[in-house]
């Protein structure tokens, strides 16, 4: 059959070319921490159920997490009200200006603000001292927990390389036979897996940061671990090992959930 040609506008043939990278690929959430008020700074932790984090998704994350922080703070600042009049005690007996009789009568003063702040600081030193028996059953579901989500990241990370894998080869292909076109959606795909790659590396910091943070209450149920440190340089190979080892400390969290009772 003969051909003909037809002409087509410049903007008939821009609607009509395949779309760029630029125009497919994926944004990179920003920076976001929350700075605490005990010095410490919490991150979020991104879904990756829900496809590769943005700004708004970590933002909401970070609120999820603030809320239970606060309320976990009562005993915190139970002590510090505590210490506080202990505090203001040890300065007036210890000022040599001070008199031995002012000094008895600052002492005799504070005895009931120390009565009053420590009986409402006696159910946190209860916490410790005697540990209640929903300590462990705790410990057992948050390790389980941590095991979860470290599961969850292994996923994304094994089909995020999976991808990287099989574009490889496909891609290889595509530019010797001189198909530019399939070359370049190639090439943004490889790109959106590496950045699913590297969302499911930032995941992983706050889960260690986490278990970090329950180190006080490991020990209270006579846990001991060791939490190793788990990064990529980038690559396939490096990705690949950081899978390895993320399952691997799955694992060992999960053995050590069964063997606890509760």
């Amino acid at each position: 059959m003969p051909t003909i040609d037809i002409t087509m506008s410049e903007e008939l043939q821009a609607a009509l070319a395949p779309p760029k990278c630029l125009d497919l690929r994926l944004p990179k959430p920003g920076k976001t921490e929350l700075k605490l008020p005990t010095g410490g700074t919490i991150k979020p932790i991104p879904d990756i159920t829900k496809g590769i984090p943005t700004d708004c998704s970590m933002n909401f994350n970070l609120a999820l997490q603030i809320a239970p922080i606060m309320a976990s703070m009562e005993c915190l600042l139970k002590v510090l009200d505590f210490l506080g009049v202990v505090v203001e005690l040890v300065v007036k007996i210890a000022d040599p200006l001070v008199l031995p009789p002012s000094k008895l009568t600052a002492v005799i003063e504070a005895l009931p603000k120390l009565a009053d702040k420590g009986t409402k600081l006696l159910p946190c030193i209860n916490m410790v001292i005697a540990p209640p028996l929903n300590i462990v059953p705790f410990i057992k579901s948050l390790l389980l927990m941590i095991a979860r989500m470290l599961r969850c990241t292994a996923q994304t990370l094994k089909s995020a390389i999976e991808i990287m894998d099989g574009i490889g080869l496909d891609f290889a292909t595509a530019q010797q036979n001189g198909n530019d076109a399939l070359a370049q959606q190639l090439e943004c795909a490889q790109e959106n897996a590496q950045l699913a790659m590297d969302g499911a590396m930032v995941s992983l910091d706050p889960v260690m940061i986490l278990l970090d943070i329950a180190k006080p209450f490991l020990a209270l149920a006579k846990v001991e671990l060791e939490i190793p440190q788990i990064a990529s340089d980038g690559t396939l190979d490096g990705m690949k090992s950081a899978l390895e080892a993320i399952e691997t400390f799955a694992q060992l969290l999960e053995d050590i959930a069964s063997a606890l009772p509760g």
